[in-house]
Parts: C-alpha cells; structure tokens; sequence
C-alpha cells in the first residue's frame, strides 16, 4: 500500500545501467532519501515540491529503502517550500540529465531470455531462477553470488577465458 509524501527536493541523481536513481530532499524539514527508476525519476527535479505516493521496496543485503510509487501520480507544487500554489500534474518527460542507455532487442532464444531486457521484472525472473538453482544444490548465499556474477559477466560480453 503506498503512501503519500510532499518533498522538497534538493537532488536528483540518475542510477547506473539498471538500477535506480535517488532523490534527495526533506520531508516536514526531515531529510530523505528515495529511489526511483527511468521514467518515475524524470519527473522530479532539484529546487522543485513534489507530491507522490511512495512504498518500503523489499529489505537487500539488510537494507530497506523508500520508493517512488510508479502507479501514482506525481504533482509539482512549485519551487521550495511555497506551497501556496496550486498542485498541477508533473510533465510526462522532464528535462534529463542524463542519457539513458538504448534498448537492445531481447532475443527469444535460452541466452536472450536469461539476458533479459533490461527491466526489474526480467531481472527478478534470472535471480529468482539463478537462487532456485543454489539453493536446490545445497549451496551458500556465497554460491549464488557467484553464480549470479558469472552469469552478468557472459551476458554482458565480458571474456572469462
């Protein structure tokens, strides 16, 4: 179930290849902290409030963050803290700063579809395949890491020859 949070942003960053950006700002002068992906994060921008409904994402290596909900609307309500504006819709693109990678064509072969195409559902598919696999074996969390690790280095084209 998601919240709802008004934020004064005071940073956008973009994430590196798949994973999420950050924003960064303060909530009732509380600094937070959220992430969002490609599309959501575009919306936002520093020196600018922002009204969006954010969820707790599932705990990773201990840690458990706040994300931008991509189901939500995201309202700006101007710069800084004047809220005394009226709340208007979010443009669809923001002006980025960043480029985001091209898509590559997924192939629908073995190779293709453990690749995936980039987005957190294909993604989740490998690593829950990659996790049945290990923990069936009988082996450790460091197994599975390294598994998963030799299975990005041959997507991604690295030589381990």
């Amino acid at each position: 179930m998601a919240n709802s949070m008004i934020l004064e942003v005071t940073d956008v960053q973009p994430g590196q290849g798949n994973a999420p950006g950050t924003i960064s700002g303060f909530e009732n002068g509380e600094p937070r902290t959220l992430k969002a992906f490609g599309d959501v994060l575009a919306n936002f921008s520093a020196g600018q409030t922002f009204e969006f409904e954010w969820y707790m994402g599932k705990p990773y290596q201990g840690q458990q963050d706040m994300l931008v909900s991509k189901h939500g609307s995201i309202k700006s309500l101007g710069g800084g803290s004047n809220g005394s504006q009226s709340p208007v819709e979010a443009p669809q693109r923001a002006k980025q700063t960043f480029q985001e990678p091209a898509l590559q064509k997924q192939q629908n072969t073995a190779q293709g579809i453990m690749a995936g195409s980039g987005n957190t559902k294909d993604r989740s598919i490998t690593v829950l395949a990659v996790m049945k696999s290990v923990i069936e074996s009988g082996g450790s969390e460091q197994d599975f890491r390294t598994w998963l690790g030799l299975h990005d280095e041959i997507v991604h084209g690295k030589n381990r020859g």
